[in-house]
This record gives C-alpha cells, structure tokens and sequence, in this order.
C-alpha cells in the first residue's frame, strides 16, 4: 500500500449532475477528473441502464474534449438534454439521443446557460436558467442593493438570472418571467398549465428566495408561502395538487426543513417536523404514488436518504450506515444516489423505494484508492462542558492510521465550517486528512454544539457564543483522546470558514496546539458582516443581535482582538476572490500576529481563489494548499 500524496487529487473523479429518466430505469451523470496538463477539470456524461435489453454497465456517452453538465431526460427518456462548450460555439444546450447518435447543438444563445431546469410535460421545450448581463464587464459595478457580488459569481449586479422557455423544434428562446431581480428555479406543472418558480425578493436586500406560481408561459404570477424567508428544490406532485421543497421561516439561518404547500387550498406546512433537517440543497424527489417524497436528511452527523409520507407520520431512513449521500435521483422504483465514506471516494449506488436491493454501479475511484493506505474509522461519543456548569454528549469522527501499535498518534483536530454544518465526508476539500493520515497522524473531526444535524436547540445555542461554548468541547474531546492513549501532546487544529473562525479564535485562548492552519476565516465579525456576500444578514442572525449591535459581540468574540495573546505557528491560507469570507479577514488576523506575536505565521493567498479552493478550485492550487498544510503541521508538530 502507498501512502496519500496531496498529488493524488488528480486520481480523484467527482461524480454529479444525477438524472432519472421518467421512463425508463435508466440514469446519467457527469464524471469529472482534475487534469494536470491544462490545470483545469473533464467533464464527461455516462450513463447506466439498470432493465433490460439496455441494462449494461456505465459508460462514458460524450468525450472529454468536451464539457458536459446540467444533464436532463425527456418525458419519453429517449433524450438527454445537456449543457457543453464546444468549438466556438460558447457554452449551449445540446440534445443526445438515448439510443444511438450523435449530439446536436439546440441554442444559439448569446446570453450564458447555467442549468436545464426540465423539459416541458409535453417534450416540446426546455425551462432553462440563463444570465444575462445588464451593464458594461469593464464599466464600474453600480450597486443599489445587497448582495452585489456573490462567492464563485463576483459582481451579480451587473447581470440577472433569466428564466427561459426553449423550443425543441426550433432552438428559439423567449423568457418566461422578466424583471429586476433573479430567477434560482423552477419546473412545469403535470399538466403543463402552471409554472413554479423560486425568485429573489426585490427591493434593497436581494438574499431571500420567493416562491411563485404562475401560468405556463409566465403571465399572471403570484408569490405563494410568504412566511417562509428561503425556498429551493420547487417539485409538483404528479396530480399538480401540491408542491414540495426545502426552505427556511428564519432569516440567517442556514439550516432548512421539508415543506408541503397545497395549491388547491393555499396550506403550507412543513414535513416531518422542525428537527428533521435537509442536507444542502438536497432534492425533493416525489414517488409516481404522490404519498410520499424522498430528500437527503442531515441527521446526527450523517446524510442519509429519507423518505417521508405527506399524509403525516415520521421519516423513514433507508439506511444509517457511516456515510454521506452527497445526490439523489429517482427513475420509477428506484433511487439513485451518490455515496461516500471516511474510508472511499464517491461512487454511483440504486436503491428502491422501500430501502431494499441497494446495489452499488461504479468503481470511478475504488481502482486507485484500494491502493492506498486507508484509515480506522470510528464514530463517537464523547461527555464534555456544556456551557451551563453541566456535561452533554457530542459526536467526533476519530480516524486513525491502520496501525494501531503506533499509539499515540499526532492528532490533527479538525474543526467544521457553519457553524450549522457538520463535519462532512468530502474527500475533495479534505485531502490533506488521507495524507496525514497515511503518513501517521490521527484525525479528529467533532460535531460541537452548535453543528446542524443535531436538532434546532443544539444548533441554535451557540448564537452569540461562538468559540465560547464549542472551543471547551473540542479540547475536551482532545484530552479524553489523551487519557486513553490515542494521542499525546503533538496536537493541531485545522479549519475553513466557521472552522478557520475556530482555529483563529482557538490560538488566542489556549496554548494547547503547537500549529494552526487557518483557511478563509472570519476574524473580525464587525467587518464580516460589512463585506461577505452573506454577513450582513447571517453575522445578526449568528450573534443573535441587530446589525447596529454588532459592534459590541465583535469586541468579544473577533479572533483578531484575542490574536496578540497567540502562541501557535500558525498558516493562514485564503482565496484572494473569496466573496465569503474576503481575504481582509485572514489580512488582519496576519498583520496583528506578525506586529503582536515572535511565533511562526505565514499567509498564502490563491490568485483567482473563490470560498471554495479546497475542494474545487484550479488543481495546481489545490496540490499546493494540501501540501502546505501537511508540510506545515509536519514541520511544527510531528
């Protein structure tokens, strides 16, 4: 077995873009691979036939030469509509027979696509998602609301998202809804007389996503379920009585919940109770019986496929094995999904409805990584400080190498992002964990109070109490892995967003790590607020105050106020385009180590780095990150 090296990502395939045919059990999804010669990403559609006389094994159905995304299937399932960038064409709408053919280019669209929503009940036209630029790329960015810039996006104020209706027979476009604000998705109801569709609010502040009905051709809209603050993932039920989707009744608040919206009689409620929490962006996915839906939940620190029945009654979870679905899609009786562990990449897996015959149809990374060094992997429970003079229980994933006799392992404590996230199986963002790994090390990655998945109370106890409640559980989850042998006192934190919160936070209140990697933090929650796409209504919503009272919760929870007392050699690494968390957070916690402090600190910042280098970002960036932090916690630790 060899050990991870950071330039193994290359190895490493990303599967996505599930689609289900309606007609067939047939499904299709977009492969991608890092490639070093071009330093940018292939990706390639396959597809896989699960019934006869198709029924195969997957194969590639378009070539890396060029892209392919944003894979659709027609109503009979014998098209494939997909987005691709070839020749001098720009990035377009492609149609791809089932059976046997060659693609052809459907638009000409001088706008840019950005996702095929669905085709139209009667296969006769596209609901596409387009942006359309509204001023001049190389004039200044004139703002009158927020957000003006997104992460990934840049400067959204100079464009909008455009819902268009294209026509199969003829290429041609017309938009469906206009005006001045962004269209996030939508879909034809059965019959294909009403269209829903999710928009951004108007006025000043832009963040919230409305739902609205509308006819088919986009006249006479209406906004429904004005209670709710954020909506996605708008599916009808197959009689056109009912939508189901994920959102929010709580500004700020990124945790999300099921919700059943009656259209016949203006009801909304939520599904499965204000506990049952959705994995990001999962899809709500109806069954042909219109009784139930299928969503990927977050609970206790696992997604898990679940399906839960309109009628009432509680979620019905297919399986709580230690693993991640990552996507989901339904063909017929059978759900597709993408699935990974601590211990394995993603690969492609089918399930029935009813949770039985689970089989798994890929091995894109089973190949390469069966030959590398993988860890032990446990999931724990740990007693620690409460934060009201009590104990409770949290969870920890504790990795450590295959070779238990090396006890005690340098033990690298990684801390989440959120904070209502949880710690995430995400090979991609996470290499640097199988190289550490593999080289010795010992990982711990805890769900603290705080983390989402846990329950409303758990998540929602740390607002306005960042770094206070949940620092004392990870340290005391560390000297619990002490006592027992695992680790000694060669111990690290790591951590990214909220994470790189914590770590910044952690160096300025204990001396009990000898190294730190801070990657893309908050540091100071005042100026957070003031220049991330999101702060200015999450930083309220996460202090638990008004957005004029920051000031007061920044001069006692910022990192950057506590850095002076820092004793740590510390890395901060950060994206210089990052919208999330800018790059002015991990300037000013660099600027006071560097005038306050006599211990090691670097600060590396990406050229062209968005909030999302890690996991998706130029390859040769994301070697030379995951090097660095090994290279780093090696040097100052091991």
């Amino acid at each position: 077995m060899k050990p991870f090296a950071p330039e193994d990502l290359y190895h490493h395939r990303t599967l996505r873009s599930l689609a289900g045919s309606p007609a067939h059990t047939h499904f299709a999804y977009v492969v991608s691979r890092a490639r070093r010669g071009r330093d940018g990403y292939d990706s390639v559609a396959s597809r896989l036939a699960l019934e006869e006389p198709q029924r195969r094994a997957p194969c590639a159905i378009t070539s890396r030469a060029h892209s392919a995304s944003s894979l659709q299937f027609s109503p009979d399932g014998g098209t494939l509509a997909f987005l691709s960038r070839r020749n001098s064409h720009g990035l377009q709408v492609y149609l791809l027979p089932w059976d046997v053919g060659e693609a052809r280019r459907l638009t000409r669209l001088d706008c840019t696509p950005s996702r095929i929503e669905g085709f139209s009940p009667a296969g006769d036209a596209l609901l596409l998602l387009a942006s359309e630029r509204i001023a001049d790329a190389d004039g200044p960015c004139v703002a009158d609301f927020l957000p003006y810039k997104l992460d990934g996006s840049g400067f959204v104020a100079r464009e909008r998202t455009r819902l268009l209706r294209v026509e199969l027979a003829s290429g041609r476009t017309s938009r469906l809804v206009d005006g001045d604000f962004d269209v996030s998705g939508a879909q034809w109801s059965p019959d294909g007389q009403r269209l829903a569709y999710v928009r951004t609010a108007g006025g000043r502040e832009r963040h919230r996503r409305e739902l609205w009905i509308a006819r088919a051709d986009g006249s006479r809209g209406r906004r429904v379920c004005e209670s709710l603050t954020d909506a996605y993932g708008v599916r009808w039920s197959p009689d056109g009585r009912a939508l189901a989707f994920g959102g929010s009744d709580c500004e700020g608040d990124s945790r999300t919940t099921l919700w059943h919206y009656d259209v016949e009689a203006d009801r909304l409620r939520r599904l499965a109770g204000e506990d049952f929490e959705l994995a990001v962006s999962s899809s709500v996915l109806w069954h042909p019986d219109g009784e139930r839906v299928a969503a990927i939940c977050a609970r206790r620190g696992l997604q898990s496929i679940a399906v839960v029945p309109i009628g009432g009654g509680d979620p019905r979870l297919l399986d709580t094995r230690l693993r991640h679905v990552l996507e989901l899609c339904a063909s017929g009786e059978r759900l597709a999904f993408t699935v990974a562990n601590m211990r394995w990449p993603v690969e492609l897996h089918s399930v029935r409805w009813d949770g039985s015959d689970e089989r798994r149809h890929t091995a894109h990374n089973r190949g390469w990584a069966a030959r590398r060094i993988r860890p032990r992997v446990s999931k724990r429970a740990f007693d620690v400080p409460d934060g009201n003079g009590g104990t409770e229980a949290v969870e920890a994933w504790v990795l450590t190498p295959p070779e238990p006799a090396q006890r005690p392992f340098p033990l690298l404590v990684d801390m989440h992002g959120g904070p209502q996230s949880h710690a995430l199986i995400d090979h991609a963002s996470h290499w640097y964990w199988s190289v550490l790994l593999s080289r010795g090390w010992a990982v711990v990655a805890p769900n603290a109070v705080g983390s989402g998945s846990y329950g409303k109370a758990f998540s929602q106890r740390l607002r306005g109490r960042w770094g206070e409640l949940d620092l004392p559980q990870y340290l005391a989850i560390v000297e619990a892995l002490q006592k027992e042998g695992l680790a000694d006192a060669r111990i690290a934190c790591a951590g990214k967003s909220y994470g790189g919160y914590l770590s910044a936070w952690a160096i300025g209140q204990t001396d009990r790590f000898k190294a730190a990697v801070v990657s893309a933090p908050v540091t100071n929650v005042m100026s957070h607020a003031g220049t991330s796409d999101t702060g200015y209504y999450v930083s309220p919503y996460a202090m638990d105050a008004r957005f004029q009272d920051l000031p007061a919760a920044s001069a006692r929870l910022s990192p950057a106020v506590h850095a002076p007392d820092a004793h740590t050699a510390t890395l901060i690494l950060q994206g210089a385009d990052d919208q999330r968390c800018p790059v002015g957070q991990a300037e000013e916690l660099f600027a006071t180590l560097v005038r306050c402090t006599q211990d090691p600190v670097r600060l590396v910042v990406y050229p062209g780095g968005s909030h999302q280098l890690a996991g998706s970002g130029k390859p040769s960036l994301r070697v030379d990150y995951h090097r660095r932090i090994v290279e780093w916690l090696e040097r100052y630790v091991a």
